[in-house]
């Protein structure tokens, strides 16, 4: 069964959290790692949803305030979704998404972004394509986004 937790920098998970995602083979793993690293540089809203099969990471996601597209006007962002290989193809991705979703629910956010390369994924969601940007690395992207209201 994969349970699923919500987790802020005082979140009990949170160091057991850090070293599973800083474990895994995707880059984007390491990076959210580090800065979950610095406690400190987290926004009062910013979340780390963590799912788990027992003690195992089954996969992440993150609500943050920017993502790898540098230099745009678009925020908050649900940010580096992945799910581990033994637990792909089973509606997890989508569930991490929700969760960050809902972990809105307590602030004054109405609307999130997601950035991503998938196409069809996301809109199971009702996130809509919004703009193309290149990411970072040089890569394009969509930029979709879903309204609250």
């Amino acid at each position: 069964m994969i349970t699923y937790h919500t987790l802020t920098p005082n979140s009990p998970l949170w160091s057991q959290a850090t070293t599973q995602i800083g474990a895994i083979d995707w880059p984007a793993g390491p990076h959210l790692a580090k800065r979950m690293q610095t406690p400190a540089v987290w926004q009062p809203f910013e979340r780390v949803i963590y799912a788990m099969a027992g003690e195992q990471l089954a996969g992440f996601c993150a609500l943050l305030a920017e993502d790898i597209v540098p230099d745009t006007p678009y925020s908050p962002f649900v940010s580096s979704v992945y799910v581990a290989p033994d637990y792909r193809h089973q509606g997890i991705s989508l569930r991490l998404v929700q969760q960050a979703e809902k972990a809105t629910q307590v602030t004054d956010i109405t609307g999130l972004y997601i950035v991503t390369r998938h196409v069809g994924l996301y809109e199971h969601l009702d996130y809509a394509l919004v703009d193309r940007r290149e990411d970072q690395f040089g890569r394009l992207n969509r930029v979709l986004y879903k309204d609250f209201a």
